[in-house]
């Protein structure tokens, strides 16, 4: 797949194409000098083209894309966008005529050159902060969301260029070249060394403005930001002090073709797609039937996995169990509820992946709708049949199981995920997730089998550097029907873990309807009712200690399918 003595040249060669910018010149630059003087080491760098530095005044940098607003508390900042071509030719999977090519965007508080003050230097608080993409990428991203609170932001394409925003799927098609060959120089980038030039850039660039060397660094990321923030704890493990990852989209290589799985079963069980109408019906039956386990009535199922609703108890009973009515299920739809809902298993009765939470939305926007969810159909497209034309539909449930070993052959050594995070640990990082568990893109069991996969001796000894947050009710990386998700709250407990010493046990999570907060345990520790008091009141609740995870059985997989636990495989020659 990768060979060995490519890959070598390839990060010889990436490890001369770094350029040292100076951290000093003469005079540190205002923003417009870093686009336009040499002396600081972006223009006029045969590496970098379409360079850009400009200073947004407060509220300057209007951001026209949804879902976010106009930036009108938007504070001033400088923004440098550039793209970066270190490798060309045959190196790491290019080929002749093709050349890397990564979008870069750093966002830096006005420094005391463009008058920013309050900070360590001008309005930087001597800090940065990366933050991570969505999807196949295909785009930078907003960066003042760090910037306003002083930090360093940068964000990254990931090395392919897509018309569709960054915060929507994307397009996986850039992994085939013309003539259906895979391009592995742009998934490396995608998978790899796009978000590891960014921040190499971002640390730069600060040295650059500011006259000094960041005294923090940390990553902040969901979906696909969380599994970037994970592959450089393994793989990079002294770039970061801190790193949030939410919902992580890591096992690409497994979990990618699962998502089309419900697809697959509705196509093959029925030949159509079940009614919104029934898909409701059947998730609030599911949530009744769970929703006591914990001992509260109050529309959240507190651990899905413990939740065995079998859809065959929602199945009509009248006119022959074929009925139309919206409040039940056919025989046939009950049989493709429950394979959705207990993920894709093969004729053996292997576990191959998870499936979707019991209680989780299946209509709308997700991987039971109308239509697959296009980073899975783009997965089997362009990643594993390699043909632009490949119809989904001609995927049947025993040819699945195919596909999906053929993936992880393909690709779990270029955007797998391995499980060693000593060194990480061993250079004093630490590190936080959390997962929705009613999340409906990325499963949730995913995250609970990689943290249990990195747990070499005792949740405790784990828990010294990386913590696990499970949100009852969540979808992906956020809504639904739970006290909130909010991924600032929890990279303040990370700095205040990094930077204080103190490591949060717990995280309260509050909602506005019903008006409710509640405590978010560490995992596997769970959230306990005191028996008084208000339940819509976190006060009224104590996080029970666990040694074990009861339910550790429910993240079996079958032997065929099973993540290696592989040593680590970062490059020392290109690390900080």
């Amino acid at each position: 797949m990768r060979d060995t003595v490519k890959a070598s040249l390839y990060s010889a060669l990436l490890l001369t194409a770094i350029v040292t910018i100076p951290t000093q010149a003469s005079a540190l630059p205002n923003c417009a000098q870093l686009g336009t003087n040499p002396a600081y080491g972006l223009a006029g760098n045969n590496q970098i083209s379409s360079l850009t530095a400009t200073f947004y005044p407060a509220g300057g940098d209007v951001v026209l894309n949804p879902p976010f607003p106009p930036a009108s508390n938007q504070k001033a900042y400088c923004r440098v966008d550039f793209f970066l071509s270190t490798i060309c030719g045959p190196a790491g999977g290019y080929r002749v005529g093709q050349c890397q090519k990564i979008g870069i965007r750093v966002g830096l508080p006005a420094s005391s050159a463009d008058g920013g003050a309050g900070g360590l230097q001008g309005a930087w608080n001597g800090k940065n902060r990366d933050l991570g993409g969505g999807g196949y990428v295909g785009s930078v991203g907003p960066v003042f969301s760090s910037s306003d609170l002083g930090y360093v932001g940068s964000s990254t394409d990931t090395g392919h260029q897509s018309t569709i925003p960054f915060f929507l799927p994307g397009n996986g098609a850039f992994a085939l070249n013309p003539d259906g060959s895979l391009n592995w120089g742009l998934i490396r980038d995608f998978a790899r060394n796009g978000i590891h030039q960014q921040h190499l850039w971002a640390v730069k660039i600060a040295q650059t403005y500011y006259g000094q060397t960041p005294r923090r660094k940390y990553w902040m990321g969901c979906s696909t930001g969380g599994r970037q923030g994970h592959y450089q704890a393994q793989n990079f493990p002294n770039d970061f002090d801190g790193i949030l990852g939410g919902a992580p989209a890591f096992n690409w290589d497994r979990f990618i073709p699962a998502e089309l799985w419900p697809q697959v079963v509705m196509n093959n069980e029925l030949h159509a797609t079940i009614a919104p109408t029934k898909l409701d019906a059947v998730t609030k039956a599911a949530i009744a039937a769970c929703d006591p386990q914990d001992g509260i009535t109050d529309g959240l199922i507190q651990d899905p996995r413990k939740c065995t609703y079998n859809a065959e108890n929602f199945i009509c009973t009248g006119l022959g169990g074929h009925s139309t009515d919206p409040n039940c299920l056919t025989p046939f739809e009950a049989k493709a509820v429950n394979k959705i809902w207990n993920g894709p298993e093969d004729s053996y009765g292997n576990q191959a992946w998870y499936g979707l939470e019991r209680g989780t939305p299946l209509s709308g926007f997700g991987l039971v709708g109308p239509t697959p969810f296009p980073i899975a159909t783009d997965h089997f497209q362009f990643w594993i049949h390699q043909n632009p034309a490949f119809d989904w539909h001609t995927v049947t449930e025993s040819s699945f199981f195919t596909d999906f070993l053929t993936s992880i052959h393909k690709f779990e050594e270029v955007i797998g995920s391995d499980d060693s995070l000593n060194e990480f640990r061993e250079a004093g990082g630490k590190m936080i997730t959390y997962h929705g568990l009613a999340d409906t893109l990325i499963f949730p069991r995913g995250t609970y089998h990689y943290y249990n996969s990195v747990v070499h001796g005792s949740y405790k000894e784990t828990q010294e550097f990386y913590r696990f947050f499970p949100y009852p009710g969540n979808g992906h990386c956020g809504g639904g029907t739970g006290p909130q998700i909010d991924p600032e709250a929890l990279f303040s407990k990370l700095v205040n873990w990094v930077e204080n010493g103190v490591p949060p046990d717990y995280v309260v999570a509050s909602q506005s309807s019903p008006n409710r907060t509640r405590k978010i345990c560490m995992y596997p520790n769970i959230e306990v009712y005191n028996g008084s008091g208000s339940t819509d009141d976190a006060a009224n609740f104590h996080c029970q200690v666990q040694n074990k995870d009861p339910l550790i059985d429910t993240l079996t997989l079958g032997k065929p399918y099973e993540p290696d636990i592989k040593p680590h495989r970062h490059d020392h020659d290109d690390d900080r």
